[in-house]
């Protein structure tokens, strides 16, 4: 996972949206702006099934989707891109030249809530805290100890634009880069003069770390990491040891106990660095990737995600939509970078050029549970079609409406992950005009093709 004020990758991905459930979605629509129009947000969210199972049969049902050989050297493209922050023998050039550039972000027109402007010495003692001279300094492996948020700037604070639009203040703190779950490789860049921050790369991205969030690891810790297959998590909210983990997480296999695989998982030793323990997981809530791509499969790995609420960078252990698209890809061996931009640029990507026939054309050239669909600051991942027309499922904040001064500036909030068609708000009088989802689709991408 969607700043002329702020130059961080594009990930603000679900500017566009849906709620938690029909009474929400009315409510929201409510909050949306000062619109005459009273319906909810879209009526596809009403009107088309939202379960995944309802449309694979359609797209191959159990029929593999990719080659067992495609899908597996995928699968070890992505692990290498997994294990890459622990190559590093000192910390990468492009961190510090983020770092020395706050990663973009400037604090004046900022806000720290909905009311009160970000703090002006609270910067100043930020930039301190970031200890920018002694770049390098800690540098070394280490990984991730439980689910936790890698931030811009070392605090937890948060850090909103415009917080009265309904397009920006929470969920949209910039200050989140992503969510990380345990047991992510990761190299350390630098050390916060406090020294209860750490700058890390990680394969997602890069920013700042809790120290208690993870620990450093030795040659001997990596290695068995490496050495053992991978399982990935295909439930939310899985204890993992003591710790939350969901969708999205790769774990050392530790062999099967029962009904169940148990996986290696990372916690802090007495000499302070990792170490590796087991944990024994529910039945039915991991697999050893790659699992066979079909749409069968996709379906049962998305349904997990349906109706969740959409959180910009994973902030509160949600999901944007590029955390959506990248996280159910990952029990498949799949790699997809983190921001939706990037997606953009994984795989066999067919451009979707001139205003007419879009819908035709993904409908032609797009294959169900395995495309993509790109536009600026949002992506989706296609279904095929139903009735005739073409079905996504995505994790969306809202669709662009028109305000009282005729701008687009209103939001008519969905706010979850769910299926729609290309053209959801197609039933709204006030939806602004050319900036509906199918007008600014650009891309196809269908990854490890």
């Amino acid at each position: 996972m969607r700043k002329p004020l702020l130059r961080l990758p594009v990930k603000k991905s679900t500017h566009f949206l849906c709620g938690t459930g029909i009474a929400l979605c009315l409510f929201l629509s409510a909050c949306a702006g000062r619109g005459s129009y009273d319906g909810p947000p879209c009526a596809d969210v009403l009107n088309l099934p939202q379960d995944l199972r309802a449309y694979a049969e359609a797209a191959g049902g159990g029929s593999r989707l990719l080659s067992p050989e495609a899908q597996a050297d995928a699968a070890a493209r992505g692990t290498e891109l997994f294990f890459k922050p622990w190559r590093h023998d000192k910390a990468p050039p492009y961190i510090r030249r983020m770092l020395l550039n706050n990663f973009g972000l400037k604090a004046d027109r900022a806000y720290i809530d909905n009311t009160r402007p970000f703090p002006p010495e609270t910067w100043k003692e930020l930039e301190v805290v970031c200890n920018k001279p002694a770049f390098g300094h800690g540098a070394g492996p280490a990984v991730t100890l439980r689910h936790c948020d890698l931030r811009a700037m070392p605090t937890s604070l948060r850090f909103y634009l415009r917080p009265d639009l309904p397009g920006e203040g929470y969920p949209f703190d910039y200050f989140q880069q992503t969510s990380l779950p345990p047991g992510v490789p990761l190299y350390i860049c630098n050390i916060s003069t406090d020294g209860a921050w750490m700058l890390v790369e990680s394969p997602l991205s890069a920013g700042w770390l809790p120290a208690r969030d993870l620990a450093r690891t030795d040659e001997a810790f990596m290695e068995s990491w490496r050495s053992r297959p991978l399982l990935a998590l295909v439930r939310d909210n899985v204890n993992v040891g003591g710790t939350r983990a969901h969708i999205g997480t790769l774990l050392p296999s530790a062999g099967r106990s029962g009904d169940g695989l148990s996986v290696r998982y990372p916690r802090r030793g007495f000499s302070g660095r990792a170490e590796a323990a087991t944990a024994l997981l529910p039945p039915g809530s991991a697999v050893t990737i790659p699992l066979p791509i079909t749409a069968d499969n996709v379906a049962g790995v998305g349904n997990e995600m349906m109706g969740q609420r959409y959180t910009w960078g994973g902030l509160d252990e949600g999901r944007d939509c590029s955390a959506l698209t990248r996280d159910i890809f990952v029990p498949f061996g799949l790699y997809l970078p983190r921001h939706s931009a990037a997606q953009a640029k994984t795989g066999r990507v067919t451009p979707l050029t001139g205003a007419g026939g879009k819908e035709a054309l993904i409908m032609r050239e797009a294959r169900p549970f395995r495309s993509l669909l790109f536009l600026p600051g949002h992506i989706a991942l296609y279904l095929g079609t139903y009735e005739g027309k073409g079905i996504i499922f995505h994790n969306i904040w809202g669709l662009r409406t028109r305000d009282a001064s005729g701008g687009c500036d209103n939001r008519a909030v969905i706010g979850r992950a769910v299926v729609t068609t290309l053209d959801p708000g197609r039933e709204r009088p006030d939806l602004c005009a050319g900036k509906s989802l199918l007008e600014r689709m650009e891309k196809i991408v269908t990854p490890a093709e």
